[in-house]
């Protein structure tokens, strides 16, 4: 019985060292991802269907940001003055979420992204602008 007591003790020990490992990775992860032209002229399509008669061409360069956060795609993309942001539906179809007026705020985008994957520059205490 002695014995027996030993082994459950060593086990729940080990499971409360384990259960830190077992667990990282898990849970909700942001990645920058490299916005190709594919994915720029999706977000165009998307920009052009929320503005109708809209005549844009690609986003501004240098100012598109595009990346994943528990497997559904953000993206924010300037086309006119101000950026738009954009978001993938459960098909993988872009979306405009939100027109800006400079501010991106993390209601509509995961902080994660913003400020550890995109380095946006915090505006306050809930919105970042671009650098």
């Amino acid at each position: 019985m002695k014995r027996l007591l030993m082994v459950g003790a060593t086990a729940a020990v080990a499971a409360a060292f384990a259960a830190p490992v077992l667990a990282c990775g898990d849970g909700w992860i942001g990645k920058n991802l490299v916005a190709t032209a594919k994915v720029k002229a999706a977000l165009r399509v998307a920009y052009l269907e929320a503005h109708p008669g809209a005549q844009v061409g690609a986003p501004a360069a240098g100012r598109t940001y595009y990346g994943t956060w528990d497997g559904v795609g953000y993206a924010v993309a300037t086309f006119g003055r101000y950026p738009t942001v954009f978001r993938t539906d459960r098909r993988g179809v872009w979306h405009v979420r939100r027109e800006t007026h400079g501010g991106i705020c993390v209601d509509v985008v995961p902080s994660d992204l913003l400020a550890h994957h995109w380095w946006l520059e915090p505006y306050d205490a809930r919105c970042y602008v671009e650098p």
